[in-house]
């Protein structure tokens, strides 16, 4: 089942992301914010355009139905009263456990799918990089610029010495690949992130969590993603040395040797992301597109729902969750009039 196609973009044009496992564990009736967390979740896991890659189990720790599985980890949380959500990495050949666990709030559901770095990579892949390292630092300066400065370096010079495969008239004309071979682009930028970023704090956690023990390494690692959102596995410290990334990116850029995805490495990142809008594109777009905070800071900052318990309205100054819809249809909107824009004149 080989194909002429680079893994990178049979990955980007066909491998869906598997879903990351959510949790929701509650005592009583949902109610507030907590509820419209619960209902933010159930609606960013349907399967439709734009939506995140997560499937939701919710979990009454009370009405005896819950599994022995949910309940033990219910319990290793500390069996909280407040409503709870814990998440776990989509199934791999790695079981890692919880990735990340904590109140269920719309500002964690927000950080649980997006985030400023994962907008990042999307952008980056959108516009045809074969990968973006994403060089997590360890918090001591000098470590991490060493790191980044092998990294960069080795991957300048792949980039110069590299030959994308010569794609296959039959595999072009099968539908394997969307792009003629001058439309591939061999590409690989590096995206730094801090350990002690608020706002990544749950997309630090899933990284870490794409592979056993890494969060007992308090090292720099560098995880190559690639596809939609799949990184391919960690380079930890002293092991981000030039053999180890250019057998990375060997092969990332080489002909996909085989097309069923679980037969290659590779663990998928939640991410709120329309894939298949950017495959449609072609790699057309911009970079200067509105940044999602952008568009999210001119929409309203409060949300008002209804409690069902007491019929009385709780107001909530976070509302990322529900704007996260609003943003989806906006950025759609501009990237399908760019894409029209843009497609009579070529790709870069």
């Amino acid at each position: 089942m080989a194909c002429s196609v680079p893994v990178f973009r049979y990955g980007l044009e066909h491998w869906t992301p598997d879903a990351g496992r959510v949790r929701v564990f509650h005592r009583e009736p949902l109610t507030g914010e907590p509820k419209a967390a619960s209902d933010e979740l159930q609606r960013l896991a349907q399967d439709e355009p734009g939506r995140a890659n997560i499937a939701i189990e919710v979990v009454n720790v009370t009405s005896g139905d819950a599994s022995s599985d949910a309940m033990e980890e219910y319990e290793l949380a500390g069996a909280p009263n407040e409503p709870w959500m814990s998440v776990r990495m989509p199934l791999s050949k790695y079981e890692t456990g919880v990735a990340w666990a904590g109140p269920l709030r719309l500002d964690n559901v927000g950080r649980l799918v997006d985030s400023p770095v994962r907008r990042e990579i999307l952008s980056r892949l959108s516009l045809g990089e074969s990968a973006v390292w994403v060089l997590l630092e360890s918090g001591h300066t000098e470590q991490d610029d060493a790191a980044a400065a092998r990294l960069e370096e080795r991957l300048d010079y792949l980039m110069e010495v590299m030959e994308l495969p010569k794609l296959d008239d039959e595999d072009i004309r099968n539908g394997l690949v969307s792009v003629p071979e001058d439309g591939l682009r061999l590409a690989f930028s590096v995206l730094r992130l801090r350990r002690d970023d608020s706002e990544e704090e749950i997309f630090v956690r899933q990284l870490l969590a794409s592979e056993p023990d890494l969060m007992e390494h308090p090292e720099p690692i560098a995880f190559p993603v690639f596809g939609q959102g799949r990184v391919l596995y960690a380079l930890l410290g002293e092991g981000i040395k030039s053999e180890n990334v250019d057998r990375a990116a060997a092969f990332l850029i080489g002909s996909c040797s085989c097309e069923v995805k679980e037969k290659n490495p590779g663990v998928d990142l939640i991410m709120l992301a329309d894939w298949k809008g950017v495959v449609e594109a072609g790699g057309a777009l911009p970079v200067d597109l509105p940044s999602a905070a952008e568009i999210m800071s001119s929409l309203p900052e409060t949300v008002t729902f209804e409690s069902s318990a007491s019929g009385t309205a709780v107001e909530t100054s976070t509302a990322r969750g529900h704007r996260l819809s609003i943003l989806v249809g906006l950025l759609s909107a501009v990237l399908v009039a760019l894409f029209v824009w843009m497609r009579p004149r070529g790709r870069e």
